[in-house]
């Protein structure tokens, strides 16, 4: 069962707006990430790369996808923040992703944020096309020179993967997943992926510990 917007139906984004709030180390690698990725699949396939427009700079011009990178320590200043991105693309049926970083185990509070953010979205008219939780907790800037598929990152770039097809389509992931021949079936009510670490918090969460240790001592 489709669990999207009514307009979810596959469309070429030109335009898509990256936004963080708030402003963090983690939630710009999750973004670097993403973005990455869909230039890696664009000169692939011999795609046109869409542009990225820049909010900060006043790009005023059309915005036909944006992705919101938040985590769940979410609070009404930073729901102000969003809501006032958002009231830039009312009525415009741009193609709304959402990026949520969670503690690990915090995947509840998460899913109450993806509610409150649809519904944001949905008051706008804009076409909520889901996304991904990322329960990584926070550190995980740290493993940025980590291998994407590796052990630790494995899990969430797939996840992030998905994301990208999604993306590319101007869809849902899980329209996005259907047209593609994949799995669905992880994809929950609201149109959400999500991904924890392949090995056990406590070890995960000293992993983390460690590498931003030794990034905080080289720099």
């Amino acid at each position: 069962m489709e669990t999207t917007a009514s307009g979810d139906k596959p469309k070429t984004l030109h335009n898509i707006a990256f936004v963080s709030i708030p402003e963090s180390a983690d939630l710009e690698f999750l973004l670097w990430d993403l973005q990455d990725a869909i230039a890696a699949y664009a000169q692939l396939s011999g795609t046109v790369l869409p542009r990225p427009v820049d909010l900060k700079a006043n790009d005023t011009g059309v915005v036909d996808g944006m992705v919101l990178a938040v985590d769940d320590a979410f609070d009404d200043e930073a729901m102000f923040a969003v809501e006032q991105i958002l009231d830039r693309f009312g009525d415009t049926k741009t193609r709304a992703y959402v990026v949520v970083q969670a503690d690990v185990g915090g995947l509840e509070r998460a899913q109450w944020l993806v509610v409150r953010l649809r519904a944001a979205c949905d008051l706008r008219e804009l076409s909520w096309c889901g996304g991904v939780i990322v329960c990584t907790g926070s550190g995980f800037a740290a493993l940025r020179r980590s291998p994407r598929m590796g052990l630790l990152r494995r899990p969430f770039s797939e996840a992030m993967d998905k994301l990208v097809g999604a993306v590319r389509m101007g869809c849902s992931i899980e329209h996005a997943q259907r047209l593609g021949g994949g799995n669905a079936e992880d994809v929950d009510a609201d149109g959400m992926v999500c991904a924890e670490p392949a090995v056990p918090a406590p070890i995960w969460r000293g992993v983390l510990k460690h590498l931003g240790a030794r990034t905080q001592s080289i720099i």
